[in-house]
């Protein structure tokens, strides 16, 4: 393990911990992966990717989430501000890597992974950008949005 993916653990252990420890650090909503989850937005977010799709430049972090992690915020802020990435490409692996984990950690959770595959989904296709395999102009937002999976059966 290198010392981002020590330092993204790190962080992640302080939110378990935080929101573990104490019912009034509850939100809405609230699963065991959302950590997990806000960690990867966050990091998305710290990255500014700049061959990101115009209207994905940031990802939002549900507002009842960050009010609920109070003091915790600064301390995670902290940690994420010490990882350092030498390109895009290096910042879209340590997302992947995040993620794979988080996969394996909540592996035959399907609640548990929903908001992880969402997330999967869109640094894959971001990956995908960079490596030229796909042109950022040419996503189709309402085809991909035909393709999903319908959540009711």
């Amino acid at each position: 393990m290198n010392n981002n993916e020590k330092l993204i653990e790190d962080a992640c252990a302080i939110w378990h911990q935080w929101f573990d420890d104490n019912d009034e650090h509850d939100y809405s909503e609230k699963e065991p992966s959302d950590i997990e989850y806000f960690m990867g937005c966050f990091l998305y977010n710290h990255f500014a990717f700049e061959r990101a799709i115009s209207t994905m430049k940031t990802m939002d972090i549900g507002l009842d989430f960050l009010d609920a992690t109070g003091s915790s915020y600064g301390e995670v802020k902290a940690l994420i501000m010490q990882i350092e990435v030498k390109d895009d490409l290096e910042a879209i692996d340590l997302l992947q890597n995040h993620i794979a984990k988080a996969m394996k950690r909540y592996e035959g959770d399907r609640m548990a992974l929903y908001l992880i595959n969402r997330l999967a989904g869109h640094i894959n296709s971001l990956e995908a950008i960079y490596r030229g395999k796909i042109d950022r102009r040419d996503v189709d937002f309402e085809r991909l949005a035909n393709k999903q999976t319908p959540i009711y059966k």
